[in-house]
């Protein structure tokens, strides 16, 4: 992709203040990022993905910020939820094979980047660190390769691709889990819809990387779900202090005239708290630190949608 000209820059600034949930939020991160503003472009992607949080170029550019900035833990995990959204995302891929291949899992490493070539036939980078890998599985029981496939026309690249340079991950990173399907009406047999929404919640709460998932009605009290720490489901008091934060960010919104709050990021030393309303009461999903910011996002997005097939199939009337 081109460097973005000034006036393009202008107007996507002005389609993202005008709607935050405008998708100009991602060519105008991207040019805040080659623009060298990285905080802006982090805190504008991030902000992207708590109204789209399956958009997988916004989870592709994330991590490349994140890989920019030193984490490239947080860069790994992603590109990984990149590719569990679309399975033939290139430059996810690309990353991701060329990681495997730094930190010398060359089997994973030739199956990503072989996909990577396909793609693009004419990145050297990717085409170096193939034959290096598939030199060095040789050892490992692979046997010979055949020649590298010939430099026929290169099709169309990821728009913001780049080369890694950060170390690999050192831990295991989310897998990708689909969320739960809608109960039907009136529910499995003997399940109420609200037994349902537990079912959900309890889910959600057990993700890897989650601290808790938690709805709660309008007076701030849990319907379903839990916030364990240390052990201890300390789920009632957190819901007790956030439902005051979003009753003054309402309030705040309100009397500056800018509409219903529609969600409230909180972090932490220790966590990212995911806000956001759901019908008169609201959900909250908290992540570990060390868990990306979008697979938080995700999460609580899946919650919001259990919420609300509660409430509309009846719940909590």
């Amino acid at each position: 992709m081109s460097a973005a000209t000034p006036a393009q820059v202008r107007q996507w600034s002005d389609e993202v203040a005008a709607d935050p949930a405008s998708l100009s939020f991602l060519p105008l991160a991207d040019a805040y990022r080659r623009q060298g503003r990285h905080d802006a472009a982090l805190k504008l992607c991030i902000r992207g993905l708590e109204k789209h949080p399956d958009h997988v170029e916004a989870h592709y550019l994330l991590g490349l910020l994140y890989r920019e900035g030193g984490d490239a833990l947080k860069a790994f995990d992603e590109w990984d939820i990149a590719l569990a959204l679309d399975p033939e995302h290139h430059g996810s891929r690309r990353e991701i094979g060329l990681v495997a291949h730094a930190r010398g899992d060359h089997a994973a490493a030739v199956r990503h980047l072989e996909k990577a070539l396909e793609n693009d036939a004419f990145d050297q980078e990717v085409r170096g660190a193939l034959e290096d890998a598939w030199a060095k599985s040789k050892g490992a029981g692979r046997g010979a390769q055949s020649a590298l496939p010939p430099r026929t026309a290169p099709a169309p690249a990821a728009a913001i691709a780049r080369t890694p340079d950060a170390a690999p991950p050192a831990a295991p990173v989310p897998s990708a889990v689909q969320p739960i399907p809608a109960a039907a009406p009136g529910g499995a047999p003997g399940e109420s819809h609200f037994d349902a929404v537990l079912g959900e919640f309890d889910a959600l709460a057990a993700e890897r990387g989650i601290v808790g998932a938690v709805l709660l009605d309008d007076q701030g009290f849990v319907l379903a779900g839990q916030m364990m720490v240390s052990g201890v489901d300390r789920g009632a008091e957190i819901a007790a202090v956030l439902s005051g934060a979003s009753s003054e960010a309402g309030r705040a919104l309100g009397h500056l005239g800018l509409g219903a709050w529609k969600g409230i990021l909180v972090e932490t030393p220790d966590a990212v708290v995911r806000l956001a309303p759901a019908g008169e009461g609201m959900i909250a999903v908290a992540g570990r630190r060390e868990v990306p910011t979008g697979w938080t996002l995700r999460v609580a997005a899946r919650a919001r949608d259990a919420a609300l097939r509660f409430l509309g199939a009846g719940g909590g009337a």
